[in-house]
């Protein structure tokens, strides 16, 4: 994608608007002057590359350089500068360095259309802090989307079963027992979408071998 065509983007309301959700999200406290962890740092000359220590949902301690209104890392924001030639870690810089991460999620055209849930499900790669993220993070939950953009996204109550075995999954010892039947985006699972107008497909769990 051209830096002419970002900037393009920019001038969409429903743009600016998804750019301000993934903001609001990161909960940046001092917009493009912000580190991970809500410190605040001055000049926007460059991004500040300062490496900081957290703690994942798993325990785990793990390390960040993200920084600016949308938590670029490092090596993300160095990629972005030298595609397109940005100078500095600047407002505009970071709006058009966040709209080319959308583009590069293939979201954007969702974007434009305000297909809001399309949109967060394709980025929640890249934001770790939107609901359909995959990371071991902290996020928000389906009701703060909707709350800031005025939608009625409703994404958690709908369950979906998924054919294991077509997954690749190699069952244990089959064991005689009643079927269980579980809700995989309760345990997490992000995989493709059902199609439409097709049947669900459910799986004996415990004939596969799954402890639950």
């Amino acid at each position: 994608m051209k830096l002419s065509q970002l900037q393009q983007a920019y001038a969409n309301p429903n743009v600016r608007k998804f750019l301000d959700l993934i903001a609001q999200a990161e909960g940046v406290k001092h917009g493009y002057n912000t580190m991970f962890g809500n410190e605040r740092f001055g000049s926007l000359a460059t991004h500040p590359n300062v490496r900081k220590a957290f703690k994942q949902t798993d325990g785990k301690t793990n390390y960040t350089t993200a920084a600016g209104r949308y938590q670029f890392l490092n090596s993300t924001w160095n990629n972005l500068a030298k595609r397109y030639g940005f100078r500095d870690f600047s407002p505009q810089a970071q709006d058009l360095g966040a709209i080319a991460l959308i583009a590069g999620r293939g979201a954007l055209d969702d974007v434009l259309k305000g297909d809001w849930q399309a949109a967060i499900q394709k980025t929640g790669k890249e934001w770790a802090s939107l609901p359909s993220s995959t990371y071991k993070q902290g996020k928000r939950s389906w009701d703060f989307v909707n709350k800031h953009l005025g939608s009625n996204i409703q994404q958690s109550n709908q369950p979906q079963f998924v054919d294991l075995k077509a997954l690749g999954y190699k069952p244990q010892a089959a064991q005689q027992a009643q079927p269980k039947f579980v809700d995989l985006r309760a345990l997490g699972y992000q995989g493709q979408q059902p199609q439409q107008n097709t049947q669900p497909q459910f799986v004996d769990l415990k004939a596969l071998g799954y402890k639950g």
